[in-house]
């Protein structure tokens, strides 16, 4: 008895190459180069003629892109566009972006003017006041008061800034390349391990099966019933139904074709459809176990490798 790995998937849910899967799963215009990891680091730093810009990110996993700038306040008018820039190569992941700017001509952090005005209103508030206050003090709280707190983000700046960043998102997709690329040969190393298990799955469920059918005829024997008689018949029509596996077997062996096409592919968001089509497979592996016990041996290392695809997928983009 044959099995044919392109049969018996008539359930929409999971047909993995149906029009509305794709859609749902893959981001319109965007294209991937191989499969990528979630996680990774990229660091990049720009210098124009006024100012030096260092940007540093790290990517972990997320179900979706979840971007978090840091940087100093009066730079927010540019958090949008560094994010932008980040949406147009990512799709999933949590990041964590770090903004650092230098100034390059001198700059006084304060207002001048209005740092010795504060000196002469301190000093005149504390004489009218009859108190005696050190010169550091005066200092210190005329400084606090005449700090910039808003300054305007130049173009030259900007474009610093955003030079930066496309130079550390270059090094974080890298990172993130080269580790999906490891993550693809450990899956598709699993994948193989379950085809041979699948292997021996077909060629010792024949074996059970039929020694399941002489079970029956000895008991029959002993009872002085024929093979024909319908009881016996029907005995053995209802073992062999209820410890029927084929649909198991072939929904698992799609599911592998489809796997490897998956990764060998990588077009796309993959990594949630590698988690749902492992589950799909666990399902389908528990369903064949809990039919033929005897089975348990392979059951159960197939089930601990889809358990490690799983934990390896839930890192793919």
């Amino acid at each position: 008895m044959g099995f044919e790995p392109t049969a018996g998937l008539k359930h929409p849910a999971r047909d993995f190459e149906s029009p509305a899967f794709v859609r749902s799963a893959t981001p319109p215009d965007f294209k991937i180069i191989g499969m990528l990891s979630m996680t990774g680091f990229g660091k990049g730093e720009a210098e124009s003629e006024n100012w030096k810009a260092r940007v540093m990110m790290r990517s972990l996993n997320g179900k979706g892109l979840d971007i978090s700038v840091r940087m100093p306040s009066y730079l927010l008018p540019v958090e949008q566009k560094i994010k932008n820039l980040i949406k147009e190569k990512l799709r999933r992941g949590s990041l964590y972006v770090m903004v650092d700017v230098e100034s390059k001509k001198a700059v006084p952090p304060v207002d001048l003017e209005k740092l010795s005005q504060n000196v002469g209103l301190i000093k005149e508030i504390s004489k009218g006041a009859g108190l005696s206050i050190s010169d550091d003090t005066v200092f210190e709280y005329s400084w606090k008061y005449a700090e910039k707190t808003v300054m305007e983000v130049e173009e030259e700046l900007e474009n610093t800034i955003l030079e930066a960043t496309k130079l550390a998102l270059e090094e974080l997709l890298e990172a993130r390349r080269r580790e999906g690329e490891a993550l693809k040969k450990d899956i598709e190393g699993r994948i193989s391990r379950i085809e041979e298990l699948l292997e021996k799955v077909v060629a010792k469920k024949d074996t059970i099966l039929e020694r399941v059918k002489e079970k029956v005829l000895e008991r029959a024997k002993k009872l002085d019933l024929p093979e024909e008689h319908p009881v016996v018949v029907n005995e053995i029509l209802f073992l062999l139904e209820r410890m029927d596996v084929e649909e198991e077997v072939t929904r698992l062996k799609t599911h592998v074709e489809r796997f490897k096409k998956l990764i060998s592919s990588a077009s796309g968001e993959v990594g949630k459809k590698l988690e749902f089509l492992a589950q799909e497979m666990h399902r389908e592996i528990t369903t064949l176990g809990n039919k033929i016990p005897d089975l348990s041996e392979f059951v159960v290392e197939i089930k601990a490798e889809i358990d490690r695809i799983k934990q390896q997928s839930a890192n793919v983009e």
